[in-house]
């Protein structure tokens, strides 16, 4: 049962990734059982619970985090043939600076309840592939920045916010004692500057972890 779980970062093409599921779901259908916050109610609760684990984190939210991931596993019903996509940044907890978070550790603990979930629901035959894109820290900063300021939430200047917050975009200080913790289960890593000039663009990420044909990709 492949399950390929796209859980982030935040402003590294997942909207453009979610977008791209919704256009090609007619077609994808018989080879992958779609899940976004958009497209599935236990999915985006679950994501809920992640976020507010991420903003306090503990025994108590971590254990509401867990409840609502098997509350979505459970209810998974793929059909045969199909692997599951995934897709939703909220899995990386909140965007550094909200809560006062200033990176996402949080995502150490929220991923292993993931495995965790899914495993129970689908055993021995669970194939996870976890993927987080990832981009350049400069232009990554500049973006974090705009969409924290865009709500009124931030009133620092651009340049002290990247400096302050240079570490959030160390994507490595995160993703490598989280595939350690997700063992068996491999974590893929794809830069948004490589899949950007694909023909589907950050979505293509996903299609090879299915793997997707060129010829369904090309319709």
């Amino acid at each position: 049962m492949r399950v390929v779980f796209h859980a982030g970062f935040h402003k590294t093409g997942t909207t453009s990734v979610q977008r791209a599921l919704q256009a090609h779901a007619p077609l994808l259908e018989p080879h992958a059982l779609i899940q976004t916050r958009s497209r599935n109610l236990p999915f985006s609760e679950a994501a809920i619970a992640a976020r507010a684990h991420s903003a306090d984190p503990g025994p108590q939210t971590l254990h509401r985090l867990a409840l609502s991931l098997d509350h979505w596993a459970e209810r998974l019903t793929p059909l045969p043939g199909q692997a599951i996509l995934c897709s939703c940044e909220d899995f990386a907890g909140h965007i550094p600076f909200r809560y006062g978070l200033k990176d996402y550790r949080s995502a150490e603990a929220i991923l292993p309840e993931v495995a965790a979930s899914l495993k129970r629901r689908f055993g021995p035959a669970l194939d996870l592939q976890v993927l987080f894109t990832t981009r350049a820290a400069e232009p990554w900063l500049r973006s974090i920045h705009w969409q924290l300021a865009k709500h009124h939430e931030l009133r620092l200047k651009q340049r002290r916010f990247s400096k302050l917050f240079a570490g959030a975009a160390d994507f490595a200080a995160v993703l490598e004692p989280l595939a350690a913790r997700l063992v068996p289960f491999p974590l893929h890593v794809a830069a948004l500057e490589s899949l950007s000039p694909r023909r589907l663009g950050p979505v293509e990420a996903l299609y090879d972890l299915i793997p997707l044909t060129e010829a369904l990709r090309a319709r």
